[in-house]
């Protein structure tokens, strides 16, 4: 019986024998924004769930959509914990040495100190004894905004968030059955920011099996992409970058070479860059903007028409 179990049980309590979600449970990942994925996305998510004994109901585990993809991710205490319970298993030991970080210069130190960001930061896991060494390079993992500048956290503590990649990717070397396919959300920042967990699902989960049933958005016109639907569509989304992304993303499928989505495209780039100046806010005589670069959707992609 694993922590989550020992908790109490609840309608939401992943039991030893289970073997995919209940209803409840589908119905709850619903609610956390796991609308969009398809059946074989959550069924591996199960299998993570299981894998590691985390509990999304929780937030201890997560899947999120990035660029069109679904990522499995937690956070570093996550994979710490993963990591403990697996010694325990074993009867193995767990241990660290100290963090190291480099400069310019090539030399590793114990602490950073540094105006600007260290170039590497090293994290050893001790696994009964071996060791376990990764080091993280800045440039791979920083998050950074449209404007090449870092996100918030990036810049108020790179040392650290550099750090928590280092001691991810030596955890997973030391654990490789218990966290392959699992990945931080420090490691993650880099990849952009998650698509809006309100956006309708194209795919609706359903009953014990969680089938994914194919389902037309309500921004995807009914209709072949030839149609009057469209236009009407693509009109009544005008002011609304969400909806023409699914109207764009949809008609792309259908018709690549449709020379609309050329339009759909240009509206997009001008709301995107509405919402970004909106983004920005003045805190303290500061400009605070979380949104990172590869947060573009894919309308702001050049089309083919």
């Amino acid at each position: 019986m694993n922590d989550m179990q020992r908790a109490g049980a609840t309608a939401l309590t992943i039991r030893d024998d289970q073997t995919t979600w209940t209803p409840d449970q589908a119905s709850a990942l619903q609610h956390l924004g796991v609308q969009r994925a398809n059946r074989a996305d959550v069924e591996i998510f199960f299998h993570q769930c299981k894998r590691t004994g985390l509990d999304p109901f929780a937030r201890q585990i997560y899947m999120i959509e990035r660029q069109g993809k679904q990522t499995i991710q937690t956070g570093i205490d996550g994979f710490r914990l993963i990591a403990t319970r697996a010694v325990r298993g074993t009867s193995e030991t767990l241990g660290y040495e100290d963090n190291l970080w480099c400069g310019e210069d090539g030399v590793w130190r114990d602490v950073w100190v540094g105006s600007t960001p260290p170039v590497a930061a090293k994290a050893t896991v001790l696994r009964n004894g071996q060791r376990f060494p990764a080091i993280a390079l800045f440039d791979e993992y920083a998050a950074r905004k449209r404007d090449g500048g870092l996100n918030a956290m990036w810049a108020s503590r790179p040392a650290g968030q550099l750090a928590k990649c280092a001691e991810a990717l030596a955890l997973r070397k030391a654990f490789p059955q218990d966290l392959s396919g699992l990945y931080t959300a420090d490691e993650m920042d880099q990849a952009g920011a998650p698509e809006p967990a309100s956006a309708p699902a194209p795919a609706t989960v359903r009953g014990p099996h969680l089938a994914a049933e194919s389902a037309p958005s309500p921004e995807e016109p009914a209709t072949q992409p030839g149609s009057d639907a469209v236009d009407q569509g693509i009109k009544d989304a005008w002011d609304s970058l969400e909806r023409l992304r699914r109207i764009h993303n949809w008609l792309k499928s259908n018709n690549p070479q449709d020379p609309r989505l050329a339009k759909i495209a240009q509206r997009g780039q001008e709301l995107q860059a509405k919402a970004d100046a909106a983004a920005s806010e003045v805190h303290e005589g500061e400009i605070v903007d979380e949104t990172t670069q590869d947060e573009t959707l894919p309308i702001n992609e050049e089309s083919n028409a």
